[in-house]
C-alpha cells in the first residue's frame, strides 16, 4: 500500500521541500489571510496559484485563473512586454515594484501597487515569482515609475504586505544579524516566548529566558550558518517555552547575502512537529508491534494483489508451506503447485467471489501442498483491502494449519462409524443370541412335552392289535408328535446348537443327493444348474444339518422363481476370505482368516429389498403366509454352529443368491457305514432306575422300559435317584438319566452314581442335542444318549446297543 503522502511530507526523517511546503500551507495559512490579490507564476509564464483576493479583485475563479499566462491580467498595449520585464527585474534585482493599470474580467481597469518577488528553494534555485496587487485609491491618482534601485528601501506598502505575509504564516520566522541577535520576527515566534512585553528585537537567543542547553544548541547553528554560508535544512531541534510546554521544531535556516556576495545574517522559519513526531514514534511504535505479531503470528499472513500475485509471506507461512518469501514474492499464486488439483475448483471460486465484489471477505477450508509436495489441511480466512476511493489495492488472507484437526475429526468419524457397526453387529449378536436361548429353552420344554405323547401313543399301538380301528388314530398322534419335534429340531439349529453328528463331509455329494430328493418338491418352471467344483476338500460338520440348509435354500429359490420361467444355480469352489470379507458376513464377522469351502444357491427370481433383507434371519419372519418364517433362522443357526458364514446378495427384479463359507477339514471325507437294523424282539432284563423331574417324561419311559422286560424305580430329581441308588447300587442294571433337572442336575448325579459303582450302565436323556448334552461327559463312561422326544423304537435300539456284548477283536 502507497505511503500518506502528508506522512512522507512531515515525518521527522524524511527532507522537507520548501516548494512543497509552500504548495501545501500557502493557499491555507497566507493567501487566504490576505485580502490583496497574490499570484503564483511559474517560470514556464503561467498562473500555479491563485488566492481569494484576487478572485475578489479581478472576477476570475481560481479554477479560471490557473494555468493562464499572466496577461490575463493585462492591458492590450501592455501584454507584450509587462511580463518580461517584471520578471527580468525580479531575476536581476530580487524584486520589482510599482504602480501599474491590471484589467478584470468584466473589462474594468483597476489601478495597483504591484510587487514581485522571486521564490527560491533550499538549494538556491527560482522556483517561481510571488506577484502581490494592492488596489489604490480612486483619488490617489497611479504613476508609472521605473523599477527601483535594488537598494532603495521598499516603499510603505511593501513593508506592510511583507508584514502581514509573515505575521499570517502560524509557523515562527526570524531573522538574525551576523552576531545572532533578531532583527526581525513575526507574530508566531513571538508568542512562543508568551509575554507581549517580553522584545527579542536586539538580543540572541542565549540571552533570552529558557532552558541554556537549547539556547546553546540553536547559537551553535546560527553561528554555523553564517560562519560556513550553507543552509541548514530541515534541522530537528527541541523547544522548551516559558510556560512550561516542550516539543520538537523542524527549523531551516539560510544566508542572507548583500549585493557583494558577503553574509549579513540569516533568516530562518521552524515548524511545530511535536505532534507529528509523537504521531509518528506511536506509528512506528505500531507498526513495530505489528509487523513483530505479523512475523510472530500463529498464522501465515499472505498478501495478494488483485491479479492475486504474492506481495507478503510473513507469519508462519514459510513453514506451514515450505517456500521462502523470496521465493514467492511477486508470484502468481497458480505459478507454483500450491493449491491440490481436487480443490482447485473450489478455490477458483472463492477467488473469483473477491475479484468480482461479491465478497468483500470469506472464509474457506481447502488443501493446499508444501514445496516437498505433502498436503495441508487449510482455514482461509480473506479479506479485501479497500484505499481512499473504495477500490481494491490487495487481499490479505489469514491461513491456519488444521490438518491436526481435520485427521482427528477425520479419525473421529471413522471410529464413530465403526464403532457403529461394531455396535450394531452386537446388538445383532445380542439378539441372536438373546433369541438362540430363547429358542433352545422352548425346545428343550417341548422335547420333554412331546416324550410323554409320543412314548405313550408308541405303547398304546404296541398294546393294540394291528387291526384294532384306533391304530390310525395313534399312528396320526406319532406323526404329528414328530412334526413337532422336527420344529424343535429347527429351533436348536437356530440357536447354533442343532449338530449332532460330526463327520468330514463330502459337500459335493451331499448337495447331489439332496437335490435329488427335493426334485419333486421345487417348482416344475425351475431348472437346477450345478457348478460343483472337483477336487474339494472335506468339510467337517452334521450331514443331516448340512442338508437341511440345502433344502432350506433350494425351497427358497424355489418359491422366488414362482410360476415363471427360471433357474437355480447351486456352486461349490474352495476360496480365501480375509478380515474385511469376514467382517461383512452375517454375525460371523471374527472367523479367522483362511480357506472355506464355499457353496452359492442363486435364482433369478424377484429379489429383495433392503427392507426385507435386514430381517430375513428374524425367526417367524416371513413374506409368506402365517406359519412359515423359521427356514432361514435355522439356516444360519446351523452355519454358526458349524464355524461359517453366509452373505445374501439380492436386488428387486435380480434375483438373490446366498453365499455360504464352511471352515475346510483335514483328511478325506469319512466312508458311511451302514447302520445295523434293530431287532424288533430285543428285551432287556434287571432293574432300572429313571430319573427325571418331568412327571409324564418320567413315568412314559419307566413303562417303556417296563414294555421291554426291565423293572424299574423312579426318582424326581438327581438328589433323590443319588439316594435310591446309593441304597442298593449293585441291584441296578440300568440308569436312564436326565441332564436337566432341580437340586442336582445330571452331570452331578452321573459323577455320584459312577463314583459308588464305575461300571453303572447311565443312559443320558435331554431336550437339548446329543452334542451339546454329552461334551461335559466325555471320556467319563457314559453309556449312550438319546434326545428327547423318542419313542419305543429308539429306546428299544439304543439299549441294544447299550447292552450288545462286546466283540471280539
Amino acid at each position: 500500500m502507497p505511503k500518506s503522502a502528508a506522512l512522507s511530507e512531515y515525518h521527522p526523517h524524511v527532507h522537507l521541500d520548501i516548494q512543497r511546503l509552500d504548495a501545501l500551507l500557502r493557499r491555507a495559512l497566507v493567501f487566504n489571510h490576505i485580502g490583496d490579490a497574490m499570484l503564483v507564476i511559474a517560470p514556464d509564464g503561467t498562473i500555479r496559484d491563485w488566492n481569494d483576493g484576487a478572485v475578489q479583485m479581478f472576477g476570475w475563479s481560481r479554477e479560471e485563473a490557473l494555468g493562464q499566462p499572466p496577461t490575463l491580467m493585462h492591458r492590450a498595449e501592455d501584454a507584450p512586454a509587462l511580463w518580461p520585464s517584471i520578471r527580468t527585474a525580479v531575476l536581476r534585482d530580487g524584486r520589482w515594484s510599482g504602480p501599474h493599470a491590471f484589467v478584470a474580467k468584466d473589462g474594468a481597469e483597476a489601478d495597483c501597487t504591484a510587487t514581485a518577488l522571486p521564490l527560491i528553494d533550499s538549494a538556491g534555485n527560482v522556483w517561481g515569482t510571488l506577484l502581490a496587487l494592492t488596489k489604490l485609491d480612486d483619488d490617489a491618482p497611479a504613476e508609472k515609475t521605473a523599477p527601483a534601485p535594488a537598494d532603495a528601501p521598499a516603499p510603505a506598502g511593501e513593508r506592510l504586505l511583507i508584514r502581514t505575509l509573515l505575521d499570517a504564516v502560524p509557523d515562527p520566522i526570524f531573522c538574525k544579524d551576523r552576531e545572532g541577535r533578531y532583527l526581525l520576527q513575526n507574530k508566531a515566534d513571538h508568542a512562543l516566548y508568551g509575554r507581549a512585553e517580553l522584545s527579542c528585537i536586539g538580543k540572541t537567543v542565549l540571552e533570552l529566558p529558557g532552558r541554556r542547553e537549547i539556547a546553546e544548541l540553536y547559537h551553535a547553528d546560527d553561528m554555523k550558518v553564517i560562519a560556513t554560508g550553507e543552509p541548514t535544512v530541515n534541522r530537528e531541534e527541541p523547544f522548551a517555552t516559558p510556560d512550561g510546554r516542550k516539543g520538537w521544531f523542524l527549523t531551516s535556516k539560510f544566508p542572507v547575502r548583500n549585493e557583494a556576495g558577503q553574509i549579513i545574517g540569516l533568516v530562518g522559519i521552524a515548524r511545530d512537529i511535536t505532534a507529528v513526531k509523537q504521531a509518528t514514534a506511536q506509528l512506528k511504535e505500531a507498526q513495530l508491534r505489528l509487523i513483530y505479531h505479523i512475523e510472530n503470528s500463529p498464522l501465515a499472513v499472505i498478501e495478494w494483489e488483485p491479479d492475486f500475485r504474492i506481495t507478503r509471506w510473513a507469519g508462519q507461512a514459510e513453514n506451514m508451506f515450505g517456500w521462502k518469501a523470496g521465493e514467492v514474492i511477486g508470484r502468481h499464486f497458480s505459478e507454483f503447485p500450491f493449491v491440490h488439483a481436487e480443490d482447485a475448483e473450489k478455490v477458483n471460486v472463492t477467488v473469483e467471489r473477491l475479484l468480482d465484489g461479491r465478497d468483500r471477505r470469506n472464509v474457506s477450508s481447502n488443501r493446499n501442498l508444501t514445496k516437498r509436495g505433502l498436503t495441508v489441511h487449510c482455514l482461509w480466512q480473506n479479506s479485501v483491502l479497500l484505499d481512499a476511493a473504495g477500490r481494491s489495492v490487495s487481499i490479505l488472507s489469514l491461513v491456519q494449519d488444521v490438518s491436526e484437526r481435520v485427521v482427528a475429526e477425520q479419525a473421529a468419524r471413522k471410529a464413530a462409524a465403526e464403532r457403529q457397526v461394531i455396535e450394531r453387529k452386537l446388538q445383532e449378536a445380542q439378539k441372536l443370541e438373546s433369541l438362540g436361548v430363547l429358542a433352545g429353552g422352548i425346545a428343550h420344554d417341548f422335547n420333554n412335552l412331546l416324550s410323554g405323547v409320543l412314548g405313550n401313543a408308541s405303547l398304546a399301538r404296541m398294546d393294540l392289535p394291528a387291526e384294532s380301528p384306533v391304530q390310525p388314530f395313534l399312528e396320526q398322534i406319532e406323526s404329528a408328535a414328530k412334526r413337532a419335534a422336527d420344529l424343535c429340531k429347527q429351533m436348536l439349529a437356530y440357536s447354533g446348537k442343532g449338530r449332532f453328528v460330526v463327520q468330514r463331509l463330502d459337500l459335493n455329494a451331499l448337495i447331489v443327493e439332496t437335490t435329488r430328493l427335493l426334485q419333486v418338491s421345487i417348482s416344475k418352471r425351475a431348472v437346477l444348474k450345478f457348478n460343483l467344483a472337483d477336487a474339494l476338500p472335506a468339510v467337517l460338520g452334521d450331514a443331516t444339518q448340512l442338508r437341511q440348509v440345502v433344502m432350506n435354500l433350494v425351497i427358497n429359490a424355489s418359491e422366488a422363481v414362482g410360476e415363471k420361467s427360471g433357474f437355480i444355480s447351486l456352486t461349490t469352489g474352495l476360496t480365501r476370505a480375509d478380515r474385511q470379507y469376514l467382517a461383512g458376513t452375517f454375525f460371523a464377522p471374527d472367523l479367522p482368516e483362511g480357506d472355506y469351502l464355499c457353496l452359492e444357491i442363486a435364482d433369478n427370481g424377484g429379489g429383495m429389498p433392503p427392507e426385507v433383507q435386514a430381517r430375513i434371519f428374524d425367526p417367524f419372519f416371513t413374506t409368506k403366509f402365517t406359519g412359515r418364517g423359521l427356514g432361514l433362522a435355522a439356516v444360519l443357526g446351523i452355519i454358526r454352529g458349524h464355524k461359517g458364514a453366509l452373505k445374501v446378495f439380492s436386488e428387486p427384479g435380480w434375483g438373490t443368491t446366498f453365499k455360504i463359507l464352511l471352515p475346510c477339514a483335514e483328511g478325506p471325507a469319512d466312508v458311511q457305514a451302514a447302520e445295523a437294523a434293530a431287532s424288533d424282539a430285543w428285551h432287556g432284563a434287571g432293574l432300572a432306575l429313571v430319573v427325571d423331574d418331568e412327571e409324564t417324561v418320567r413315568v412314559t419311559t419307566a413303562r417303556m422300559l417296563e414294555a421291554l422286560g426291565f423293572t424299574t424305580q423312579l426318582a424326581d430329581h438327581g438328589r433323590t435317584g443319588v439316594e435310591q441308588f446309593r441304597a442298593a447300587p449293585g441291584e441296578f442294571a440300568l440308569v436312564v438319566l436326565d441332564l436337566t433337572m432341580p437340586h442336582m442336575d445330571g452331570e452331578e448325579a452321573f459323577a455320584k452314581i459312577t463314583e459308588l459303582r464305575p461300571d453303572m450302565r447311565v443312559l443320558l436323556m435331554s431336550g437339548f442335542n446329543e452334542q451339546e448334552a454329552i461334551a461335559r461327559f466325555t471320556g467319563k463312561g457314559l453309556a449312550g444318549f438319546l434326545q428327547k422326544p423318542f419313542n419305543l423304537p429308539a429306546l428299544r435300539e439304543k439299549l441294544q446297543q447299550i447292552f450288545a456284548p462286546p466283540t471280539a477283536e
